[in-house]
Protein backbone atom coordinates (compact mmCIF):
# COMPACT_ATOMS: atom_id res chain seq x y z
CA UNK A 1 0.00 0.00 0.00
CA UNK A 2 2.80 2.37 0.83
CA UNK A 3 4.58 1.64 -2.47
CA UNK A 4 1.39 2.21 -4.41
CA UNK A 5 0.86 5.59 -2.79
CA UNK A 6 4.43 6.70 -3.57
CA UNK A 7 3.99 5.64 -7.27
CA UNK A 8 0.78 7.67 -7.57
CA UNK A 9 2.44 10.77 -6.12
CA UNK A 10 5.43 10.42 -8.52
CA UNK A 11 3.14 10.04 -11.52
CA UNK A 12 1.22 13.15 -10.54
CA UNK A 13 4.43 15.17 -10.29
CA UNK A 14 5.59 14.01 -13.76
CA UNK A 15 2.22 14.92 -15.24
CA UNK A 16 2.48 18.39 -13.77
CA UNK A 17 5.87 18.92 -15.31
CA UNK A 18 4.85 17.68 -18.78
CA UNK A 19 1.63 19.73 -19.11
CA UNK A 20 0.05 22.95 -17.88
CA UNK A 21 0.69 26.33 -19.50
CA UNK A 22 2.77 27.38 -22.53
CA UNK A 23 5.46 25.35 -24.17
CA UNK A 24 8.73 25.80 -22.38
CA UNK A 25 12.04 26.00 -24.20
CA UNK A 26 14.90 24.52 -22.27
CA UNK A 27 18.35 25.89 -23.03
CA UNK A 28 21.75 24.32 -22.48
CA UNK A 29 22.32 26.33 -19.31
CA UNK A 30 19.22 24.84 -17.80
CA UNK A 31 17.14 28.01 -17.94
CA UNK A 32 13.80 28.08 -19.66
CA UNK A 33 11.93 30.82 -21.55
CA UNK A 34 8.45 31.18 -22.88
CA UNK A 35 7.31 33.62 -25.64
CA UNK A 36 5.30 36.58 -24.35
CA UNK A 37 2.86 39.00 -26.00
CA UNK A 38 5.32 41.88 -25.59
CA UNK A 39 8.16 40.06 -27.35
CA UNK A 40 5.84 39.03 -30.21
CA UNK A 41 4.66 42.62 -30.74
CA UNK A 42 8.26 43.87 -30.67
CA UNK A 43 9.20 41.32 -33.32
CA UNK A 44 6.28 42.40 -35.54
CA UNK A 45 7.18 46.08 -35.13
CA UNK A 46 10.78 45.36 -36.10
CA UNK A 47 9.65 43.56 -39.23
CA UNK A 48 7.36 46.44 -40.13
CA UNK A 49 10.21 48.96 -39.62
CA UNK A 50 12.55 46.95 -41.82
CA UNK A 51 9.93 46.77 -44.57
CA UNK A 52 9.28 50.53 -44.35
CA UNK A 53 13.00 51.29 -44.51
CA UNK A 54 13.42 49.01 -47.51
CA UNK A 55 10.49 50.74 -49.21
CA UNK A 56 11.98 54.18 -48.57
CA UNK A 57 15.36 53.15 -50.01
CA UNK A 58 13.66 51.61 -53.03
CA UNK A 59 11.60 54.78 -53.56
CA UNK A 60 14.69 56.98 -53.26
CA UNK A 61 16.56 54.85 -55.81
CA UNK A 62 13.60 54.99 -58.21
CA UNK A 63 13.34 58.78 -57.87
CA UNK A 64 17.07 59.23 -58.41
CA UNK A 65 16.99 56.98 -61.46
CA UNK A 66 14.04 58.91 -62.92
CA UNK A 67 15.79 62.24 -62.37
CA UNK A 68 18.96 60.96 -64.04
CA UNK A 69 16.96 59.69 -67.01
CA UNK A 70 15.16 63.05 -67.34
CA UNK A 71 18.46 64.97 -67.21
CA UNK A 72 20.04 62.70 -69.82
CA UNK A 73 17.00 63.02 -72.07
CA UNK A 74 17.07 66.81 -71.81
CA UNK A 75 20.78 66.89 -72.67
CA UNK A 76 20.27 64.60 -75.65
CA UNK A 77 17.38 66.73 -76.88
CA UNK A 78 19.49 69.90 -76.61
CA UNK A 79 22.37 68.27 -78.48
CA UNK A 80 20.04 67.05 -81.21
CA UNK A 81 18.51 70.52 -81.56
CA UNK A 82 21.95 72.16 -81.85
CA UNK A 83 23.04 69.57 -84.41
CA UNK A 84 19.98 70.30 -86.53
CA UNK A 85 20.56 74.06 -86.31
CA UNK A 86 24.23 73.67 -87.23
CA UNK A 87 23.37 71.52 -90.25
CA UNK A 88 20.88 74.11 -91.50
CA UNK A 89 23.30 76.96 -90.83
CA UNK A 90 26.02 75.14 -92.77
CA UNK A 91 23.74 74.91 -95.79
CA UNK A 92 22.87 78.60 -95.55
CA UNK A 93 26.50 79.64 -95.08
CA UNK A 94 27.53 77.73 -98.22
CA UNK A 95 24.81 79.51 -100.22
CA UNK A 96 25.84 82.85 -98.73
CA UNK A 97 29.46 82.30 -99.83
CA UNK A 98 28.42 81.45 -103.38
CA UNK A 99 25.98 84.37 -103.59
CA UNK A 100 28.36 86.92 -102.09
CA UNK A 101 31.17 85.83 -104.41
CA UNK A 102 28.94 85.92 -107.49
CA UNK A 103 27.50 89.37 -106.73
CA UNK A 104 30.68 91.08 -105.50
CA UNK A 105 33.39 89.41 -107.56
CA UNK A 106 31.70 88.17 -110.72
CA UNK A 107 28.13 88.55 -111.96
CA UNK A 108 25.31 85.99 -111.88
CA UNK A 109 23.65 87.55 -114.95
CA UNK A 110 24.24 87.58 -118.68
CA UNK A 111 26.09 90.74 -119.79
CA UNK A 112 26.52 92.67 -123.02
CA UNK A 113 30.11 93.85 -122.69
CA UNK A 114 29.78 96.07 -125.75
CA UNK A 115 27.17 98.18 -123.99
CA UNK A 116 28.30 99.89 -120.81
CA UNK A 117 28.25 103.01 -118.67
CA UNK A 118 31.05 104.47 -116.57
CA UNK A 119 31.25 105.91 -113.08
CA UNK A 120 33.30 108.88 -111.90
CA UNK A 121 36.43 106.74 -111.84
CA UNK A 122 35.99 105.50 -115.38
CA UNK A 123 35.01 101.97 -114.30
CA UNK A 124 32.83 100.23 -116.85
CA UNK A 125 29.46 98.75 -115.83
CA UNK A 126 28.09 96.34 -118.45
CA UNK A 127 24.45 96.02 -119.48
CA UNK A 128 22.60 93.12 -117.87
CA UNK A 129 20.55 91.28 -120.50
CA UNK A 130 19.06 88.54 -118.28
CA UNK A 131 15.23 88.66 -118.47
CA UNK A 132 13.52 90.47 -115.58
CA UNK A 133 16.63 92.26 -114.31
CA UNK A 134 16.13 95.91 -115.20
CA UNK A 135 16.79 97.77 -111.96
CA UNK A 136 18.69 97.75 -108.68
CA UNK A 137 15.46 96.58 -107.03
CA UNK A 138 15.44 93.50 -109.27
CA UNK A 139 19.07 92.74 -108.42
CA UNK A 140 18.46 93.27 -104.71
CA UNK A 141 15.37 91.02 -104.74
CA UNK A 142 17.50 88.17 -106.09
CA UNK A 143 20.25 88.87 -103.59
CA UNK A 144 17.79 88.83 -100.70
CA UNK A 145 16.70 85.31 -101.54
CA UNK A 146 19.81 84.38 -99.53
CA UNK A 147 20.67 87.50 -97.48
CA UNK A 148 18.43 89.25 -94.97
CA UNK A 149 17.17 92.75 -95.68
CA UNK A 150 17.82 93.49 -91.98
CA UNK A 151 21.48 94.03 -92.87
CA UNK A 152 22.95 96.56 -95.32
CA UNK A 153 24.32 95.24 -98.60
CA UNK A 154 26.90 96.54 -101.08
CA UNK A 155 24.81 96.12 -104.21
CA UNK A 156 25.24 99.71 -105.30
CA UNK A 157 29.03 99.34 -105.32
CA UNK A 158 28.93 96.85 -108.17
CA UNK A 159 25.52 97.50 -109.81
CA UNK A 160 23.98 100.60 -111.35
CA UNK A 161 20.65 101.54 -112.83
CA UNK A 162 20.17 103.92 -115.75
CA UNK A 163 17.39 104.56 -118.25
CA UNK A 164 15.38 101.53 -117.19
CA UNK A 165 18.34 99.15 -117.38
CA UNK A 166 20.67 97.55 -114.85
CA UNK A 167 24.44 97.34 -115.25
CA UNK A 168 27.10 95.29 -113.50
CA UNK A 169 30.74 96.18 -112.85
CA UNK A 170 31.85 92.55 -113.11
CA UNK A 171 35.18 93.54 -111.60
CA UNK A 172 36.45 90.01 -111.15
CA UNK A 173 39.13 89.52 -108.55
CA UNK A 174 41.06 86.47 -107.48
CA UNK A 175 39.96 84.37 -104.54
CA UNK A 176 42.08 83.41 -101.54
CA UNK A 177 44.21 80.57 -102.87
CA UNK A 178 44.90 79.35 -99.31
CA UNK A 179 41.22 78.85 -98.50
CA UNK A 180 40.15 75.22 -98.03
CA UNK A 181 36.73 75.05 -96.40
CA UNK A 182 34.43 76.44 -93.71
CA UNK A 183 32.54 74.65 -90.94
CA UNK A 184 29.83 75.91 -88.63
CA UNK A 185 31.14 74.64 -85.29
CA UNK A 186 28.76 75.96 -82.63
CA UNK A 187 25.46 77.59 -81.77
CA UNK A 188 26.38 80.65 -79.70
CA UNK A 189 23.13 82.44 -78.89
CA UNK A 190 19.56 83.12 -79.92
CA UNK A 191 18.13 86.62 -79.99
CA UNK A 192 14.49 86.75 -80.99
CA UNK A 193 14.33 85.78 -84.65
CA UNK A 194 18.10 85.55 -85.09
CA UNK A 195 20.49 82.71 -84.25
CA UNK A 196 24.24 83.32 -83.96
CA UNK A 197 26.90 80.74 -84.82
CA UNK A 198 30.67 80.43 -85.00
CA UNK A 199 32.13 79.51 -88.38
CA UNK A 200 35.67 78.15 -88.60
CA UNK A 201 37.48 78.87 -91.87
CA UNK A 202 40.42 76.66 -92.78
CA UNK A 203 43.42 77.74 -94.86
CA UNK A 204 46.41 75.80 -96.14
CA UNK A 205 49.52 77.55 -97.37
CA UNK A 206 51.74 74.46 -97.19
CA UNK A 207 52.49 74.55 -100.91
CA UNK A 208 53.96 78.01 -100.33
CA UNK A 209 55.90 77.05 -97.24
CA UNK A 210 53.29 78.30 -94.77
CA UNK A 211 51.60 76.35 -91.99
CA UNK A 212 47.87 75.50 -92.21
CA UNK A 213 45.73 77.68 -89.98
CA UNK A 214 42.14 78.50 -89.18
CA UNK A 215 40.14 81.53 -88.07
CA UNK A 216 36.76 81.86 -86.39
CA UNK A 217 34.10 84.29 -87.59
CA UNK A 218 30.58 85.11 -86.49
CA UNK A 219 27.65 84.13 -88.67
CA UNK A 220 23.95 84.61 -88.06
CA UNK A 221 20.70 83.36 -89.53
CA UNK A 222 17.67 85.65 -89.53
CA UNK A 223 14.40 83.70 -89.38
CA UNK A 224 11.58 85.24 -91.40
CA UNK A 225 7.92 85.11 -90.42
CA UNK A 226 7.36 82.20 -92.80
CA UNK A 227 10.13 80.19 -91.10
CA UNK A 228 12.69 80.56 -93.90
CA UNK A 229 16.29 81.53 -93.10
CA UNK A 230 18.39 84.39 -94.48
CA UNK A 231 22.07 85.14 -93.86
CA UNK A 232 22.71 88.07 -91.53
CA UNK A 233 26.16 88.61 -90.02
CA UNK A 234 28.56 87.26 -92.63
CA UNK A 235 32.18 87.46 -93.78
CA UNK A 236 33.23 85.99 -97.13
CA UNK A 237 36.22 83.71 -96.40
CA UNK A 238 37.57 83.68 -99.96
Amino acid sequence: MKKTTIAIIAAAMLCGLASCGNKVSVHDNGSSTAPTKASTEASDASAEGTAAASGAVSSAKTTSSAESTTTASSANAANSEDAALIAKAQELFTKACETSFNYSVGCPYTLDTSNYIENEYGWQFYLITSPGINSLADVRADYQKVFSDSYPDNIEETYKEENGHAYCLNGARGSNIFYVKSEVVSVDSKDGSEIFFTVRNYYDGSSWGDEPYSEDKKFSAVIKSDGSWRAGTFTLPY
